[in-house]
């Protein structure tokens, strides 16, 4: 089919419960009998357990006014035609002092349907009745809105009381599930969830898939997570929430942060309403039995539910409820990503942590000591200065776009200091300089960051690009440097590692970027990345092989280091380069994410979803990139990162959902025999899919599972993208095998408009011009300047090398491990050529158009 065009997604659409209430009197829940108090009844749940009963007085009759008017005398006669007009009782007004709560400003513009109206098509709005095994069953009444609801990660028994009688609440009970069953909150939308059963970076829906042995009805609590006004969860006693702090290792409590973090960091596909955090009852179960006593305490029998399900034979499930369903998404987007790798990961404890810094620190290479002819680059005399390097405007832009710490005032922001004594890196020593070329706009800046670091930044508002000064590197010195000829030892399998770093090291602005130490500024202690290492052991790397003074490195103490964050790195097996890709950039993105530590934002109701797929694509990818960068910035970001728009369109009543998500490369599937061209990749990636079978979709509109269709098309190009031709395909019954079909693809111009969705053209703005590489502006084009290849018939076995393109010297270099050598395209036998059945994985630079 040929590739979308705008027109293909213009859309056109015509267009809770948690209560405590008084159970009925014939069906109440069961208690243990300890917890049953004799004799009378009190008139209210004892106090805390210095109280004792009170005695029953009788009651004074009320006084009347004295101005009370007498009654109304009756009607003469009864008419049959007169009724009494049924009326629902009446809520009298509640006086909390949460009722008069101001609109948190943070979400002030939230829109929040009233909790009582009446839902639509017949659909009850309080789906959480209770068909609990407790026996309580949720009387249906007016609930408050949420947005009055505070953003904290802790709530006190007396408010959790409130609260219960206002909003949707879903309790947690994070306790063995014998205890459970022996008392616990007297709530109906309450679930258990054992410590044994909560793990370090596990994703809510990998959880939800651990809960598949819990009651249906705690299942279908959990999988309801982000229709509650507010989750609550507690164990028996913790009061503070100081194991919140820090990496996730040796905390005081690891399974009540492992749970925080599922619910609030690893829940992308159902975030908790309005963006709250999950709070924790402070004083866990003690302060609630201290506050309404523990005849307030409910048991249950849900041990002997559980052992009657894993007595049966499991059967599938039903569709996933509404929502963006993970099923429907992109393994290549960041977020899948990012799950691959924090499932095997385990982060820093305090004392490894130093440990590997002072490694870091120590093993660090003076970019000073660059010299010799083979020097970083070179400027031949009487030679013309190069075009403008795209790479360029986006290292200016993001240097501009992000101040250095004294401007930022991040508390998170940790550069490695090196001693006073540290002599500042000089490039311009071996390199000729023209007499008549201005002095650097700015000094270089030193080794240890700090005096570049008192370095007054230009404001950062009302600037552009034909205003403001040029704050780094000349335009031409990236087009003047020449990759270094140096090779990386194989630890004996490592060849998958050594390929990929030397495709890293030829991406020449990721380079430079930490050859001249600007990363310091942006380095995070962010665990869910490295808490800082990784990029300054990359750096080393990197500094290592551009130093270019000896033939081969050994990559000792990084290859180590990937072993530490995930052991498959660190056994003797071959791994698949492009895994290892993954996990080394989104570990250097989150080790560099400046925006990591804020709050997540709102997420959007199924009406502002409905309203999005009316608007035009071009305006909702930008809103929803913004989205993403208001938690995920950094410089390995605004080289690698390009946004997809995921289309599910309903075969029945024709309407669609709209996911977008950013990547950071993109995997495209090839013929299994014959030939085949980059172009017929990408049109097979963007063309539209039908969804059946195990992959249908519930769609929102019809409220059941349809089969659906589904495509994907880019809506933001990235500075460097990256092509994965899947080679590898494997079955339930077959191991992986391997494709060995050759894949034609330009090594320069690489089209890629008719695949990415482009703005409109506004033309200039304010007398601007629009940057001509700009992410949604035509044309799209791109120069190849790095292919891996993989060599032999299976993903276990084999050899990875890479080929990258040295543009100062005109010519491509082979790495092999320690073995380099430099070559010329057109000089390749056919069989030998860059484009031929071992080209794994490439890597294209975008490029003006020329």
């Amino acid at each position: 089919m040929p590739p979308p065009t705008s027109a293909d997604w213009g859309l056109s659409i015509n267009g809770k419960n948690g209560t405590i209430s008084t159970p009925p009197t014939q069906d109440p829940p069961s208690r243990p009998s300890s917890y049953v108090s004799q004799g009378v009844p009190p008139r209210r749940p004892l106090g805390p357990r210095s109280m004792g009963s009170s005695h029953s007085v009788p009651t004074l009759p009320p006084k009347v006014p004295v101005d009370t008017s007498l009654p109304r005398a009756p009607d003469p006669a009864y008419s049959p035609i007169w009724t009494v007009p049924s009326q629902g009782p009446s809520n009298p007004p509640r006086t909390s002092i949460e009722s008069s709560r101001p609109v948190n400003p943070r979400y002030s513009q939230i829109t929040t349907s009233p909790r009582g109206s009446p839902s639509r098509d017949g659909f009850d709005d309080n789906p959480y009745r209770s068909q609990t095994p407790n026996g309580i069953h949720q009387a249906k009444e007016v609930r408050s809105s949420s947005a009055d609801l505070p953003y904290s990660t802790v709530i006190e028994p007396q408010q959790l009381l409130d609260y219960l009688r206002k909003y949707n609440i879903l309790l947690i009970d994070v306790r063995p599930r014998d205890q459970y069953d022996s008392g616990h909150i007297y709530a109906s939308s309450i679930l258990c969830i054992e410590p044994v059963a909560l793990k370090e970076n596990v994703s809510a829906e990998e959880l939800e898939e651990r809960l598949v042995v819990s009651p249906e009805h705690e299942q279908s609590l959990f999988e309801r997570r982000n229709e509650f006004d507010m989750v609550v969860y507690h164990d028996q006693r913790t009061a503070s929430v100081s194991y919140l702090a820090g990496s996730p290792v040796g905390t005081t409590a690891p399974h009540l942060r492992a749970l925080y973090d599922t619910l609030y960091e690893f829940n992308a596909y159902k975030p908790l309403k309005d963006g709250r955090p999950p709070a924790l009852l402070l004083g866990g179960l003690d302060a609630w039995i201290d506050l309404v006593g523990q005849q307030s305490l409910a048991t249950s029998s849900t041990a002997a539910v559980i052992g009657s399900l894993q007595a049966k034979k499991p059967v599938r499930k039903p569709g996933r409820p509404l929502g963006r369903v993970p099923t429907i998404v992109s393994a290549n987007s960041s977020l899948e990503v990012r799950k691959r790798r924090l499932r095997e990961y385990k982060p820093l404890n305090p004392q490894e942590l130093t440990e590997w810094m002072e490694k870091s620190k120590t093993e660090e290479i003076d970019p000073g000591t660059y010299v010799g002819e083979e020097a970083l680059m070179e400027e031949p005399e009487g030679e013309e200065e190069p075009p403008v390097s795209p790479f360029v405007h986006t290292y200016e832009d993001f240097l501009r776009r992000f101040p250095e710490p004294h401007a930022i005032q991040q508390s998170m922001v940790a550069p490695h200091v090196r001693p006073a004594g540290t002599p500042a890196p000089n490039y311009a020593t071996p390199v000729p300089v023209a007499p008549s070329r201005p002095p650097p706009a700015v000094p270089r800046p030193s080794y240890s960051g700090v005096s570049d670091g008192r370095q007054i930044q230009p404001t950062l508002e009302r600037q552009n690009s034909a205003t403001k000064t040029a704050l780094y590197t000349p335009s031409s010195m990236l087009n003047r440097l020449k990759l270094p000829r140096t090779g990386l030892t194989n630890f004996g399998v490592t060849c998958y590692m050594n390929s990929t770093l030397q495709c890293l090291s030829a991406t020449v602005m990721l380079s430079k970027f930490f050859i001249d130490n600007r990363f310091r500024y942006y380095v995070q202690k962010n665990w869910k990345g490295s808490q800082g290492v990784m990029p300054g052991l990359f750096a080393n790397l990197i500094r290592s092989l551009w130093k270019n003074d000896v033939e081969v490195i050994m990559p000792t103490s990084f290859r180590n280091f990937c072993g530490r964050l995930n052991q498959e790195w660190a056994i003797d097996r071959q791994q698949d380069a492009k895994e290892f890709f993954d996990f080394a950039v989104d570990c250097l993105h989150e080790d560099l994410n400046i925006n990591w530590q804020r709050t997540p934002l709102r997420p959007l109701t199924f009406e502002e979803e409905m309203q999005r797929e009316r608007m035009p694509v071009s305006k909702v990818s930008k809103i929803e990139w913004d989205r993403y960068c208001h938690r995920e910035e950094s410089f390995i970001s605004s080289l690698f990162a390009g946004q997809h728009a995921s289309r599910l369109r309903c075969t029945t009543c024709k309407r669609t959902s709209t996911t977008y998500e950013a990547f950071y490369s993109i995997s495209v599937e090839i013929p299994s025999s014959g030939t085949g061209d980059i172009y017929q990749c990408l049109r097979s990636y963007c063309q539209e899919e039908l969804l059946s079978g195990d992959e249908v979709w519930k769609c929102p509109y019809c409220k059941c599972e349809r089969v659906a269709t589904k495509q994907i098309i880019i809506t933001r190009a990235p500075q460097i993208l990256v092509v994965h031709f899947k080679r590898f395909s494997a079955s339930k019954t077959q191991t992986a095998r391997k494709i060995h079909t050759p894949i034609d693809f330009p090594l320069h111009g690489l089209r890629m408009d008719d695949f990415v969705f482009s703005a409109p053209n506004q033309g200039p703005t304010n007398g601007i011009p629009q940057d001509p590489i700009a992410p949604t502006v035509p044309p799209f084009t791109y120069d190849a300047y790095g292919v891996l290849r993989h060599i032999g018939a299976s993903m276990g076995s084999g050899h990875y090398i890479s080929l990258v393109r040295d543009a100062q010297r005109q010519c491509w270099r082979r790495f092999d491990d320690e073995r380099v050598m430099d070559f010329n395209p057109r000089d390749m036998r056919h069989k030998d050529r860059l484009q031929n059945e071992q080209a794994y994985i490439v890597f294209y630079e975008r490029v003006p158009a020329k």
